[in-house]
């Protein structure tokens, strides 16, 4: 008779299937959390992008010792980063120069909230940073003057707003289930990123 040394034993096929149906249980309760999770994820990624690009932004002008500006188009739920106004020295005209020269269609510098899936701007109902509820101008969730914030060669940012504000972008899912997240963008150059916990903004 052949003797197993101590300690070669393999899982036998009772063992497997129980350790099988144990993962295929954690799976099963786990897809209701990852449901919950990735919108969240989404929006959360959103709002990085967007103050990613508004950093670029304020640092392509302290580079270019130049004004660049970045525009919020809410209607086509997409924002777009401009290096220069064009030959006509007016920001909004359909001269403007997008980020890295590149012209219409502008592939290089328009960002679209499409592409986060269920991502849109607004604050999903919660109200702004300093209160009161986003009304008028301000009710699709972009709160700087024309929809547009533009960003100096010191590294400040204007049109001015109120108590050093120059404004905010907030973004929403469709969940409604307190994720929404806002960028807020002060005059002396700060960029913050907050969400809304349930019961008010927080970093």
């Amino acid at each position: 008779m052949i003797r197993r040394k101590k300690g070669t034993e393999g899982l036998t096929i009772i063992e497997l299937v129980v350790v099988m149906c144990i993962l295929a249980v954690m799976v099963l309760i786990s897809i209701p959390n990852i449901g919950r999770w990735l919108p969240r994820y989404r929006l959360r990624s959103a709002t990085r992008d967007v103050a990613s690009a508004m950093q670029l932004a304020r640092l392509g002008a302290i580079k270019d010792n130049n004004e660049w500006a970045i525009q919020y188009d809410t209607n086509a739920q997409a924002y777009r980063i401009l290096s220069d106004d064009g030959a006509d020295g007016v920001w909004g005209t359909p001269d403007d120069v997008g980020y890295k020269g590149d012209m219409s269609p502008w592939s290089l510098s328009t960002r679209r909230l499409a592409d986060y899936r269920n991502v849109s701007f607004g604050d999903n109902g919660y109200g702004s940073w300093l209160g009161p509820p986003l009304a008028g101008d301000f009710s699709d969730g972009v709160t700087f003057t024309n929809n547009r914030v533009n960003f100096r060669p010191d590294g400040t940012a204007g049109p001015g707003g109120a108590n050093g504000i120059v404004g905010s972008v907030y973004l929403q899912n469709n969940r409604g289930d307190a994720a929404c997240a806002r960028v807020r963008f002060a005059a002396t150059g700060v960029i913050e990123v907050v969400h809304w916990d349930g019961n008010s903004w927080v970093k």
